[in-house]
Formats: structure tokens, sequence, C-alpha cells
């Protein structure tokens, strides 16, 4: 018996839907169906909107109603059912999802493989702006301020967002790279955030000078384990352009006072950086570290107890004009001192993160 017939989808995402129209527009041709989700009536009236088009134009339109928990996750549960119906159809072989400028691609990919199996995820295509990049991955701006977040709960900022979307994509379209006055040092910055990616720049009307949709590049597993591996040698990649990637271990613990303190040291200079580390009060305990632009966060990751490894501190961190030897100063002063390590009752000290951990 024939295997059944799976439909190729190219997922695109991007902050700005201006730039991604142009790259949207080279990505449909007469086999393929196009299905863009936008975020302007969110905040007004609680609803995304969506219109589905083909090269022959129009083919139909609504809203899917957000209320106030997760967006993305409404997003996802309304959305499966009209991809379902599309597909269904048969009149095309290929699908273009351009999701909300809010959604990262990760959460619409992992339920397209875990429950549409009549759909194969193709391409992860993601659109930067070469103008804004550098500032969008480091500032401390949340979405909500910018009039974008996915409901009210929606708590990520633009930094983080802008790095997670590079970071799973495929394709990186760079967009305004002749506005750029340095689009080479943007270009090693994207495979610093995702080797895996392929950098095609626009021209000067938004076209790229690639195709970027359809190409069979997605690759699952590795996606997954790109965007869930925290930290490790595998990330660096050779500097140059002013981007550096930095490796940082020790194997004693973080002083959680002096973490707090050192929080805007640390990431000064860093756009983005993740690991894992060891706080002093919490001995037993995995602590995720992740930061984007001016904001760090920490999170549990269950016991060291449950892996394979001694506890240990490892951050990989990434940055633009990043002077390594000052990172690595300013982290290692956040460790325990050696008259710590043997006399102090490191369960005692105050905790800082008590409200995060």
């Amino acid at each position: 018996m024939a295997a059944p017939r799976t439909t190729p989808l190219t997922l695109l995402t991007g902050l700005s839907t201006t730039l991604r129209e142009p790259v949207l527009a080279t990505m449909v041709d007469a086999t393929t169906v196009a299905v863009v989700v936008e975020q302007d009536e969110l905040r007004q009236r609680g609803v995304l909107t969506w219109r589905v088009f083909d090269q022959g134009g129009p083919i139909d339109s609504g809203e899917f109603t957000v209320d106030d928990d997760c967006g993305a996750c409404q997003l996802i549960e309304s959305l499966l059912p009209l991809l379902e119906t599309l597909t269904a159809r048969g009149h095309w072989r290929h699908v273009v999802l351009a999701a909300p400028p809010a959604m990262e691609a990760r959460s619409l990919a992992s339920a397209l493989v875990a429950t549409m199996p009549e759909v194969r995820v193709d391409t992860v295509t993601c659109v930067v702006d070469a103008v804004l990049l550098v500032e969008q991955l480091s500032g401390d701006e949340l979405l909500e301020e910018r009039g974008l977040a996915l409901g009210l709960p929606d708590r990520r900022n633009v930094a983080e967002l802008t790095a997670r979307q590079i970071e799973y994509a495929d394709v990186c379209v760079l967009a305004n790279a002749h506005r750029s006055k340095a689009p080479e040092r943007l270009h090693h910055l994207l495979q610093h955030l995702n080797p895996r990616t392929t950098v095609v720049a626009a021209d000067p009307a938004g076209v790229p000078a690639e195709p970027v949709a359809h190409l069979g590049r997605f690759d699952f597993d590795a996606a997954e384990a790109w965007a869930g591996e925290l930290a490790s040698a595998s990330r660096l990649q050779p500097s140059g352009d002013g981007v550096t990637t930095v490796l940082w271990r020790s194997s004693r613990p973080l002083h959680p006072a002096r973490l707090n303190e050192a929080l805007e040291d640390i990431v000064d200079g860093v756009v983005r950086s993740r690991g894992i580390v060891w706080l002093a009060n919490r001995p037993t305990q995995r602590v995720r570290w992740e930061s984007a632009g001016y904001s760090a966060s920490l999170g549990t990751l269950g016991e060291w107890a449950d892996t394979e490894h001694l506890a240990e501190c490892t951050v990989v961190a990434t940055g633009v004009g990043l002077d390594p030897a000052r990172l690595q100063a300013v982290l290692d002063a956040c460790l325990l001192t050696e008259s710590e390590l043997a006399g102090l009752d490191w369960q005692s000290l105050d905790d800082p993160f008590a409200g995060v951990l």
C-alpha cells in the first residue's frame, strides 16, 4: 500500500510584516497556497485575523478569538483545522504559513509534527531587518510595549523573540542589507546564533537573492537539539567582524547575591547567552540560565542527581564587540571563593531568586 501523501509546508516568521511581504510573494507559485495570520486587531478586538490565497488571488479569510490565556496556544488550536481543510482539498502541492510577528516557529513546528501527519514541515524561514537586527537583539523592550504581545500573560521581550526566531530557522532572509553599514557582520552574527541557518540577502525591493521556500531543509531533531541544547562547545563559531561567542565553565558554585548584583555587567555587550548554572544556596538544583539583550532569566531544570554530570556552571554567550576577558572576569567574580567553599554555610545565603526559582 502506498504511503499517504504529505503536503510540504514552509513556515515564515519575522517581526516585520512589511519586510515579509515581498519574501512571501516569491514563495507563492502555481502549486502553492498561503495562509497569513496577522495580529493587528489583537489588542483592540482580541482576535488574530487570517487570510488564505494562492496565485489566483484571495480564497478565504476569517479570525481566531484570543482571550487572556496563552495566545500562541489558542492560535495553534484554531489553525490546525484550517490547515487540515486546505490540505484535504488536494489542490496544492505546497503550503506557506506566515505566522503572526510575535509567534515563535518552534511551538508551531512541534504541533504540526506531533498532530498533522498529512503535513510535513519542509523549511522554516525567518526575515530579519539588517538595520534593526543588533538593536532588536540588544535591548530590553517588552513585546507588550511594542503592541506585539500574544495575550496578557506574554512577558517576552523583543530580544528573546528575535533570538528564538533566528535559532530555529533553516533560512534567514537579511532584508534591508543594502542599508546596513556592515552586512558581513550581520551575516556572521546570524551564523553564530544558528550555524544551521543559510543567510540569504534581499535586494533593495526586499526580494531574496535565492529561493527561500520548499527547500527540504527542516530537520526536526536537529532544530530541537539546537533550541534545547543550553550550552556546549558545539555552539562556538570562529570570531570575526566583531562577533564573538564565548564558552565559560566552572566547577565552583555561584554566590547568589553576587550573581544578582552582577547581572547588568554580565549581559553588557551580550546579545544572547544560554547555559546551566549551580547556585551555592541550591546545591542540588540544576538552574537554567538564559539572556537576550539586557534581560536575563533563571529557571529550574531538575536535580543534578538525575543527570550523569557533576554540578557545574556552563554558559555560552554571543556578542557584538564582546570582550571575552571582561566577561570571564565578571562571571569568575560571582563564584564562591576558596575560603567560602571551605567554611561557608551555603544554604544560609540570602536568595535573591526566590521569586523565580
